[in-house]
């Protein structure tokens, strides 16, 4: 293993605003952008996707020239992104390439967190019974919406709505039965795993091997992600605390510490590749981005989140909650950030013809961020081909 930054060896350790540059630039959300769709939800590993027309904009916010949102779409239907339950019991958009040694990797763990919801599914034989039905009803290259599929199970008696059913369902993708199909107008679809997902394990051959599996999700996550703690990377892959450690121990001199310093930062452990993305100072121009709710800039960081927290907005989150104390859910589920650093919220008025962002900012922004949100609002409506309306 590498030495430790900040500990008498190699650079000047990072403070806040370092770490979140250098994480800003490893996500992609700075620089020229990756070439496509496919090298961004590759370079990233997985994108939390359970706001699915979010979470595309957020891939393609990634690229250069950010592709439409109908290209994103004819994208995913074509088979060149899928989506499935891994790494956590929620929803992540994922290359064909890598679904199976994800899911060999981290569906036992995300199986242990469902166990208390399996009982609801009404015992192994009629699981059994759901899962031979919904593998039948996507053979022969059928793409089945949700509906079809819980019409199908309620004809032979079994969960078709609620929790049982989301569970059936998902276990049904965690035992790689079933995965996301083509659009059909704006229904998803459910397909065969077979048919979607490509033979073997992607970047580990033909074959399985768990170590080999740990350590090229760690790769892939420290390369995107630039500085993370041991906990940000258990919480995020939803694997445990020991086998990141041991996943950390077999990387060996790919990887070394760094101790953070100043405000937040002070004292964190962080860990990066070697050869990763590169300790970067905060930019010098002002910088707005407008991320979705779930964006992994966000989802990444368990332990470490609080870096994103705006130093000039005292009572701003690190990440934003769906709901706030004392208060109905919030429908500004998205998140106006600064240098990285969270101020607001945002929320789309999407018609076939023009888009208004509404916001809730946690302190005024200077004339700078104002053009720089600008900049990115104008960049939003492209995306969807629309006008911006004034605001």
């Amino acid at each position: 293993m590498s030495g430790v930054v900040g500990d008498g060896e190699g650079a000047t350790p990072p403070d806040a605003a370092a770490v979140v540059a250098t994480r800003l630039g490893a996500h992609g959300l700075r620089g020229a952008g990756l070439p496509s769709l496919r090298d961004v939800v590759g370079h990233l590993g997985a994108v939390q996707s359970q706001e699915f027309h979010p979470s595309l904009r957020g891939i393609a916010q990634r690229t250069a020239g950010t592709p439409s949102a109908a290209a994103a779409r004819e994208a995913f239907s074509a088979g060149d992104l899928v989506r499935t339950h891994v790494l956590r019991p929620t929803w992540h958009t994922v290359l064909p390439d890598d679904v199976r040694w994800l899911l060999q990797l981290t569906a036992p763990r995300v199986h242990r967190l469902n166990r208390p919801y399996y009982p609801d599914l009404g015992g192994p034989a009629q699981d059994a019974a759901a899962t031979d039905l919904l593998a039948g009803a996507v053979a022969g290259g059928r793409h089945r919406t949700r509906a079809e599929l819980a019409a199908l199970l309620a004809s032979h008696g079994l969960p078709s709505s609620g929790i049982p059913f989301t569970y059936i369902l998902m276990r049904a993708e965690l035992d790689r039965v079933v995965i996301s199909g083509a659009l059909r107008g704006k229904q998803q679809t459910y397909a065969a795993f077979d048919e979607r997902v490509p033979a073997g394990y992607g970047p580990l051959g033909s074959t399985f091997d768990e170590d080999a599996a740990l350590a090229e999700l760690l790769r892939r996550y420290l390369r995107s992600r630039g500085l993370a703690t041991v906990k940000d990377f258990a919480g995020w892959s939803g694997l445990t605390m020991t086998r990141t450690r041991e996943g950390l121990a077999a990387l060996g001199a790919e990887v070394e510490q760094v101790v953070g310093t100043g405000d937040a930062a002070t004292g964190l452990v962080l860990w990066r590749l070697v050869d990763g993305p590169p300790l970067t100072g905060a930019a010098g121009d002002v910088q707005v981005d407008l991320l979705q709710g779930y964006d992994e800039y966000f989802v990444s960081y368990k332990d470490s989140r609080d870096l994103a927290r705006d130093p000039l907005s005292a009572e701003a989150p690190a990440v934003l909650p769906l709901r706030l104390p004392g208060t109905e859910e919030s429908p500004f589920l998205h998140v106006v950030a600064v240098d990285g650093r969270v101020v607001g919220r945002w929320r789309q008025v999407l018609t076939a013809r023009s888009l208004r962002l509404d916001t809730q900012l946690f302190r005024p922004l200077t004339r700078a961020e104002q053009r720089g949100f600008l900049v990115q609002a104008e960049r939003l409506a492209a995306h969807w081909d629309v006008e911006l309306e004034e605001t």
